[in-house]
């Protein structure tokens, strides 16, 4: 993937996505499709084996994962950490729905009642956190 450049996975292969992100920050090694449809069979069970190991293909096509043999099976690692994926969603959810203005998204989000006054406190001290680090 380039740099900058923002391709949003669609829903079924996100699903697929943070699972392996999951399972990455559980500290499980050896991440596979089989592994996935039974720890996460609530979510992915559903799904047939073949669907899977599709939507694995297309992730790993478009470089979020890297596919590693072990032994019989293929083993995912991802390339792109969530947080990263997660920032560059927003990025593009601000460009294309704000026209590029958090303040804009930050007003509907007040007007729709879905920011609150402890929320703007919150992050008011977030903020204020970060520019105390930046002074030091």
């Amino acid at each position: 993937m380039k740099d900058n450049e923002i391709v949003k996975l669609p829903d079924s292969e996100l699903q697929i996505m943070q699972i392996i992100w999951e399972m990455t920050a559980q500290g499980t090694k050896d991440i596979h499709a089989g592994a996935m449809m039974e720890k996460y069979a609530d979510r992915i069970g559903h799904l047939k084996l073949t669907t899977v190991l599709t939507l694995i293909s297309r992730i790993s096509a478009k470089g979020f994962i890297k596919i590693e043999k072990r032994g019989r099976i293929n083993c995912y690692i991802p390339l792109i950490d969530e947080s990263e994926y997660n920032h560059m969603m927003a990025l593009d959810f601000i460009a294309t729905f704000y026209k590029n203005s958090p303040k804009k998204m930050l007003s509907a989000m007040w007007d729709g009642g879905i920011l609150k006054k402890d929320d703007i406190e919150l992050l008011r001290h977030e903020l204020e956190e970060d520019d105390d680090e930046g002074n030091s």
